[in-house]
């Protein structure tokens, strides 16, 4: 599945992004719901964000974690990040998985990390302990465009202050 079509999209089709990330769906889930915050730039280092893009990270987080929960009620909905050479990140690209987390799911929290292996560079990985998908990447497309709401309006943030230096104790 290319890019342009895993973004996730308004009922009027329109894709949701802002100035600097696309929340798109996993082409290749290895959850149910499993959905990625992608930077527009490629950023390959923590630490590479510009300020504008941390924010605009966190907005467009907070708008995906409103929707996943839309969707998938009783949920709550687990982030998390694979960098660098032991964390078995998939590409060398920064991008968050946002998942919805029921009570039921057989892996839970920091247990979804580590499940995959690699027989051979640059093959898709593996599971280990197989987790039903029920819903194709297609599916959970549609899904998501009725929870997204054109009235949905991505959260604004405080801007950071650097005016006040935090204290270290």
């Amino acid at each position: 599945m290319r890019m342009s079509r895993q973004r996730i999209r308004t009922e009027k089709n329109k894709v949701i992004e802002n100035d600097s990330y696309y929340w798109v769906v996993n082409a290749y889930p290895k959850f149910e719901g499993h959905t990625l915050i992608v930077p527009k730039r490629h950023i390959t280092k923590i630490g590479e964000e510009t300020e504008k893009e941390i924010l605009d990270r966190e907005k467009l987080i907070s708008y995906g974690v409103a929707v996943l929960r839309k969707a998938f009620p009783r949920s709550g909905v687990e982030l998390f990040l694979q960098y660098g050479e032991g964390s078995q990140a998939s590409i060398a690209h920064l991008h968050w998985h946002l998942v919805p987390a029921s009570l039921d799911d057989p892996l839970r929290s920091f247990d979804k990390l580590g499940q995959f292996y690699t027989v051979e560079s640059g093959k898709e990985k593996v599971i280990l302990f197989p987790i039903q998908i029920k819903k194709s990447p297609a599916q959970l497309l549609v899904t998501l465009k009725k929870h997204v709401h054109t009235h949905m309006t991505l959260p604004r943030l405080k801007s950071i202050d650097r005016t006040h230096p935090v204290d270290n104790p």
